[in-house]
């Protein structure tokens, strides 16, 4: 099992003792949040990794390595940031449909701007951003989101590259 989960387990539990001592019924409220959030994911999350699973199938793995791998520089990094644009759904799809990427040998700097821009701009939340802040502030927006997704990509690459070798 993953330390930092079970670190994180460790922790909130102390949270839930520490709280039900000081204040159960905090506590309790927590609880039953937590249950109701649960239950509200669970089909998320199953329908998520039975989708994730096949998509790691129907991936290619040498046309993700040639297109988004680490020997396809900045353009696998913007090809990734603007299929991040398309992104629909919510994070228990999207964050499965990254992993697969990474598992099908996707730079870790292509997958941060698919990532970032899906989480900056995605097209489908465009509707609802025009009516509010106007087409001048939403394309420009839009445009530094992307460039930011894309300038963070290069970064991570160049970081993870940079960390790797020191482990």
């Amino acid at each position: 099992m993953d330390k930092t989960l079970i670190g994180l387990a460790a922790v909130t539990a102390a949270g839930y003792a520490i709280c039900a001592g000081a204040r159960p019924e905090v506590a309790a409220e927590g609880w039953n949040e937590a249950i109701d959030m649960l239950v509200n994911a669970i089909p998320w999350i199953l329908v998520s990794m039975f989708a994730a699973g096949l998509a790691a199938q129907l991936f290619d793995s040498a046309a993700i390595a040639l297109w988004l791998g680490p020997q396809s520089g900045v353009i696998g990094i913007t090809l990734a940031a603007l299929m991040g644009l398309v992104g629909t759904g919510s994070r228990f799809a999207v964050y499965p449909l990254a992993a697969g990427l990474l598992a099908a040998d996707a730079a870790p700097g292509a997958v941060f701007a698919f990532m970032t821009s899906w989480q900056l701009i995605s097209l489908t939340r465009l509707p609802a951003e025009l009516p509010f802040f106007g087409i001048r502030y939403t394309a420009l927006k839009t445009a530094v989101s992307l460039l930011m997704a894309i300038a963070g990509g290069v970064a991570f690459q160049g970081l993870w590259g940079h960390w790797q070798r020191l482990r």
